[in-house]
Order: C-alpha cells, then structure tokens, then sequence
C-alpha cells in the first residue's frame, strides 16, 4: 500500500454569483498563473439525443471568466450559434474557444470550430481544427494542440480522411498545420485521453492504446510506460509526474521516471478547509500545475512546490 499525503487547500477563487445562472464548461490555466472558465447559460441538446451539435439554429449566452492577480473579468459573449467545449489562451489579448466537433460537408464547406475572440469579445479570426477533439493546449509560444478521441481518429461528421486520424496535431496561431504523428509508426493513438505542455517546450501526452506517456520535441517522440494506469489530466514536473485519473477521482498519484517506465510513489489527497477532500467536477492542466473546479470553489495544486 503506497503511503497517503494530506495537503491541505484554500480555494483560489469562488464563482458562486457566476454559477446562479451559468453552468461551467470548461476551465483552463493561462501562461501567467490566471485562470479561465468557460461559462453557458443554457446547456445545449444533443442532436437525436446523441450526438453534440456543432452549430445551433438558437443562440446561446457564453461567458468567458478570467481570473487574474486577484481580479475578475467577465468576457461576455450572448448570442453565439457555435457549440463550445474548449477554452485556452492565446496571448495576452486573445481567447481561443474550440468546439469538440466539425462537420465535413464537402471540399468547399468544412466547418470552422476554433474561433479567435480579443479582450473586448470581438471576433478575429476561425479556422477548422478538426472533429473528435478530446484535448485543447497553447503554448507559451502560441502553438496549438489537439488531441483526439477515436471519431475524431477514424472518422465520423462527414470526415473520410479526418484531421485527427494520428491522434495528436500541432497548429500555428491561425490554425495552420505544423506538426502531427502521422509519420510516427510506433505506435497507434487510437485516442489522446490528456495532454500536457513541459518548461522546455515539449509536448506530453497519454494515450489508451498500450498505455504510454509520449514526449514530442522538435519533431521526435519517446514513449514511456505508467504501470497501466489511465488518467485524464496531470502535472509534469521534470522527472515526476501526479495524476487525476477522471470523472469521480479524489486522489491525485504521483509517479515517478525510472528509464522508460513511470513507478508509483505515493497517493495525494487535496483537503479542503472544511477538512473533507476535493472532489473535482472540471479539471485542466499546465506544465506543473492542477487545476479544479469542486462545485463553485477553483483550487490550483503545483506539483513543483507540492501544494
């Protein structure tokens, strides 16, 4: 039985009025220790009951939350007919909000599901980032990744040869395409369950298939082995890695490098002021950090300074 860390909490930030009339999507971590939690007001049906719609004939109220040195800015955006999951920063002035799906109609008429809002909630730019989006991260150098899950790897919405069918795709800033696995015959990532940047610029991420952590650099992959345990988001700080697992999970679990494999060390529990543990609903990830959102409390665990 691997040894238990109690770390106790203070909550970040509290979105109670935000959530009286919202409901969060998702939340994300900037370059510059701010926070960003994507906000909508109605939840959108699924189409047939199914599938998430990728445009709406009604619009729906979004609102981006940006946290940052104590203060609090509310992006406001109220009738948009794209269906958002994903919210990352791009630069200091600019937001990328990224739908999960894209529907390929024909050659001419592929559906644009990353859009580009500034500071003031004026649209600058879309661009087609893909179907099947799993995972959404900018760099610092405002490069973008997609990771995928399996439809937006085999393809479905119309796509017979999907932009997602290597599992994971780097994009420049206009959603220009500039790396992929597509030549990497390793190994087949049938889908990007987490994705993470490191401080030296390099790409990491886990897939399901033969359960491997990836570290693309300049163009090169090296794979390594966690002891067969799937996770959704994770911290990386140089040779330790701490683990969310998913959905439902209050413990965190720290592995450590040793060659190519990655071994337990010990299991964290985040306590919270009122001495029970966090039980995170939404959960996003940069380099060292962890970030959650337990009912309308954020809370931010850095693995480098271990709280």
């Amino acid at each position: 039985m691997k040894s238990i860390l109690k770390i106790p909490m203070n909550p970040i930030a509290n979105l109670s009025e935000e959530l009286k009339q919202m409901t969060p999507l998702s939340i994300a971590l900037g370059h510059e220790n701010d926070v960003f939690v994507l906000l909508v007001e109605e939840q959108i049906p699924l189409t047939n009951g199914c599938f998430p719609a990728t445009v709406t004939e009604k619009s729906y109220r979004y609102q981006v939350i940006h946290l940052k040195d104590g203060q609090k800015k509310v992006l406001d955006l109220p009738k948009e007919t794209w269906n958002y999951h994903y919210v990352q920063p791009i630069d200091n002035e600019h937001i990328l909000l990224v739908g999960a799906r894209s529907y390929y109609h024909d050659a001419q008429n592929i559906e644009e599901n990353a859009r580009v809002y500034d500071k003031n909630g004026c649209f600058i730019r879309s661009f087609c980032l893909g179907d099947g989006i799993e995972h959404v991260y900018v760099t610092k150098n405002q490069e973008i990744w997609t990771g995928y899950f399996d439809e937006g790897v085999f393809g479905n919405y119309g796509w017979e040869n999907p932009i997602g069918r290597s599992g994971l795709v780097g994009w420049n800033a206009s959603g220009v395409k500039k790396d992929s696995l597509e030549e990497d015959k390793e190994y087949f990532i049938f889908e990007c369950l987490a994705l993470n940047g490191m401080d030296d610029g390099g790409i990491c991420f886990f897939f399901s298939t033969d359960s491997k952590i990836g570290v693309r650099k300049e163009g090169l992959t090296s794979y390594y082995s966690p002891e067969d345990i799937y996770f959704r988001a994770f911290a990386v700080n140089g040779e330790t890695i701490v683990i969310h697992q998913g959905r439902g999970e209050r413990t965190l679990i720290e592995l450590q490098r040793e060659g190519n494999e990655y071994k337990t060390v010990r299991k964290i529990e985040l306590i919270k002021p009122d001495g029970k543990p966090v039980e995170p609903q939404l959960v996003n990830n940069r380099e060292s950090k962890l970030l959650f959102l337990d009912g309308d409390e954020l809370y931010m665990y850095d693995a480098k300074s271990g709280d």
